[in-house]
C-alpha cells in the first residue's frame, strides 16, 4: 500500500482518495482501551485487502478516502483480527465510536446502507437469539425425544428468520443490502425463490456485483439431483492445467466439494484419503473442487492434507463455478456419480462412503 500523506501524524490516506474530486468517505473515530500509536485497518472482504489504515492517537482516529460504488462492506479491524467491526462503508461522514475487545459492539452513524442493515438485523435478531438458546440447551440434551423438539424449534426459528429476510427483500427491492441477502442465501433458497426474489429487485440493484453474481447462479445452476446425469465443467488443477470432470476415469467418482477454510471439509479430508487408498484399485476416483479464493491457502491444503487425487479450482470462493452448477449451499458436499454418469448418491461421508462403495465395488 503506497501512503501519500499524514494527517495530525496519526493517520495514513490511501493513495486513491485523490483520484477524482467526487466527495469521498470520511472516518471519525474514538476507541477506549488502545494504546497510541495502534494501528487500525481497513478491510474489504471480497477481495480481501486492506484500503486505508491509520494509527489510534489520544483515543482518536480518522480515515479519508473514495470508493467507486454505492457502498462497500468492510471490516475495521487491529493487526491480526484482536478487534474487529464490520460494516457498510459509504462516499459520506461516518461516526465510529468503539472499546477494545468489544469493536462488534460499536456505534456506528453516517452510513445510510448501515442503517439499513441495522434495521433487517433487528427484525431478526429475536429468531436469531432463540435458535442459539435452543443450540445451547440442545448441546446438553441427552434425551432422544427432547432433542428432536429442540431441532424442531430450532428449524422453525431458522424458517422465522428467512421469511423475515425474504419480505425485506420484497419492501425494499431498491436497496443494496436487499440484493447482497438475496446473494448470500441464492443457493439455499434455491433457484425457484431466488429468481422470484431477483425479479422484484430494481434495476440498479440488478445490476451490482452481488446482482451479476445472483444472474450468474440462475444462469448456471441445473438443480442436480440424485438420479440425475451429472453436468460437465473444466477448472484448473493445481500443476496449472484445465481439467475436465468427464475427464476423470474410474467405476464410480466421487466429486467433492470443499475448501481450505472449511473446519468441518479439513477434519473429512483423512476420512476420505482413507477411503480413496482403500477402494482406488477397484475403480474408485475422487475429483475434489475448492471453493477457495486464494490460491496459496488452497494448494498448502492440499498438501498438508495429503489429498492425492485431483483437485480443481477457479479461486472465485464460495461463487464457484462448479459449485453454483451443482447448486452448493454448504460444505462438505459431494456427489457420488456411476460409470454412465449418472449420480447415485449425494453427502456421503465417512463410514456410510465406504459402506456405499463396499456394496458397489465388492
Amino acid at each position: 500500500m503506497k501512503f501519500l500523506t499524514l494527517l495530525s501524524a496519526a493517520c495514513v490516506l490511501s493513495a486513491f482518495a485523490f483520484i477524482s474530486n467526487t466527495p469521498g468517505y470520511r472516518i471519525n473515530g474514538t476507541v477506549t482501551g488502545l494504546p497510541d500509536s495502534t494501528w487500525l485497518y481497513l478491510r474489504t472482504a471480497k477481495p480481501d485487502k486492506d484500503i486505508d489504515s491509520c494509527r489510534v492517537m489520544k483515543g482518536k482516529f480518522s480515515m479519508t478516502g473514495r470508493i467507486d460504488q454505492k457502498a462497500v462492506p468492510v471490516y475495521l479491524h487491529t493487526a491480526r483480527y484482536t478487534n474487529y467491526v464490520h460494516f457498510w462503508l459509504e462516499n459520506a461522514t461516518i461516526s465510529i465510536n468503539v472499546k477494545a475487545g468489544e469493536f462488534k459492539k460499536g456505534s456506528i452513524t453516517g452510513s445510510a446502507t448501515q442503517d439499513e442493515d441495522k434495521r433487517l438485523d433487528e427484525m431478526r435478531k429475536p429468531y436469531r437469539i432463540l435458535a442459539d438458546s435452543l443450540q445451547k440447551i440442545l448441546d446438553n440434551t441427552k434425551d432422544s425425544t427432547e432433542r428432536k423438539s429442540l431441532i424442531k424449534r430450532m428449524r422453525a426459528a431458522y424458517h422465522n428468520e428467512q421469511a423475515v429476510e425474504k419480505q425485506w427483500i420484497k419492501k425494499n427491492p431498491n436497496s443494496l443490502v436487499s440484493v447482497n441477502v438475496l446473494n448470500v442465501y441464492a443457493s439455499s433458497w434455491g433457484k425457484d425463490t431466488t429468481r422470484s426474489l431477483f425479479q422484484q429487485l430494481s434495476s440498479e440493484m440488478k445490476t451490482t456485483l452481488y446482482g451479476k453474481q445472483i444472474t450468474d447462479y440462475l444462469a448456471l445452476n441445473k438443480d442436480i439431483k440424485v438420479g440425475d446425469h451429472y453436468a460437465d465443467f473444466e477448472q484448473m488443477n493445481v500443476s496449472g492445467k484445465y481439467v475436465r470432470l468427464s475427464q476423470i476415469k474410474g467405476k464410480y467418482i466421487l466429486l467433492d466439494f470443499w475448501a481450505s477454510w472449511c473446519g468441518p471439509c479439513r477434519a473429512e479430508n483423512p476420512k476420505l484419503a482413507l477411503t480413496y487408498s482403500r477402494f482406488k484399485g477397484k475403480g474408485f476416483a475422487v475429483l475434489g473442487v475448492s471453493l477457495d479464493d486464494n490460491k496459496n491457502q488452497w494448494l498448502q491444503a492440499v498438501k498438508k492434507d495429503e489429498l492425492v487425487w485431483e483437485n480443481v479450482c477457479d479461486l472465485n470462493g464460495d461463487k464457484n463455478k462448479a459449485a453454483l452448477i451443482y447448486g452448493i449451499s454448504a460444505i462438505p458436499n459431494n456427489f457420488l456419480i456411476d460409470q454412465n454418469g449418472i449420480i447415485v448418491a449425494k453427502n456421503l461421508r465417512g463410514e456410510e462412503l465406504n459402506k456405499k462403495l463396499s456394496m458397489l465395488l465388492p
